[in-house]
């Protein structure tokens, strides 16, 4: 089964909470952690890349905090996945990194097809069709 890295589900879990606000409103970081019991300091780290490639925005202040900087409907899961944590690639099985296309392994084929598959499926979803049921507790 493929899984998310924490830290992507862990910034999914952030902007899928943030889209369930006021849209027009910056949401906290105090609100945001103890919605979805992420640890503030985690939350910063991982919005700072969400904000530095386009998907959030920040503001400072009383009043600050995050908001999408796009529609939700419009913010893939698969734009959210590669942020964090770059491309989806799988691995080769036969020596550790990527294979390459060039001199590739036994199941380079296969896997090639798994992680275009995968990377499809993420790329149709997006953080407006995940609704707030999607926390675990």
């Amino acid at each position: 089964m493929f899984r998310f890295s924490k830290g992507s589900g862990y910034a999914i879990a952030g902007l899928v909470y943030i889209s369930t606000s006021k849209a027009s409103d910056y949401t906290g970081i105090d609100e945001i952690s103890r919605a979805t019991g992420i640890s503030k300091q985690y939350l910063a780290k991982l919005f700072r890349t969400l904000a530095s490639r386009g998907i959030i925005r920040s503001a400072r202040g009383r009043d600050g905090g995050f908001m999408l900087e796009r529609d939700p409907g419009t913010i893939t899961i698969l734009e959210v996945v590669e942020a964090i944590d770059g491309p989806i690639e799988s691995g080769c099985v036969i020596k550790d990194g990527d294979c390459s296309d060039r001199s590739e392994c036994l199941l380079h084929a296969v896997l090639k097809r798994c992680s275009l598959s995968v990377a499809g499926i993420l790329a149709s979803q997006s953080i407006g069709g995940i609704g707030p049921g999607f926390f675990c507790k």
